[in-house]
């Protein structure tokens, strides 16, 4: 079976559909914390309407060691403004 990127991203088609995908991939068993490495003690954040400070879509916070993370930290992606269905 030949694999094409661009077909994979076709089907995916928007970034939080991607970002979805990429977390059950990466993390089968619930959110892993990039930092203290906790399994399923975080929390996605969810912004709240007009708040001064926004969050991002995909950003968790980790109740263990209180840092923020999201599936991309530790990857390619991680300092990139790329977006994830371009990795796909």
């Amino acid at each position: 079976m030949e694999f094409k990127l661009t077909t994979l991203t076709d089907r995916i088609g928007d970034e939080e559909s991607a970002r979805k995908l990429y977390e059950s991939i990466r993390w089968p068993a619930g959110p892993v914390c990039p930092h203290c490495g906790e399994i399923n003690n975080s929390r996605e954040l969810i912004a709240r309407s007009g708040s001064k400070k926004p969050v991002r879509k995909g950003v968790w916070k980790c109740y263990g060691c209180r840092e923020q993370f999201s599936v991309t930290v530790g990857t390619v992606f991680e300092d990139s403004h790329t977006p994830c269905t371009a990795g796909f």
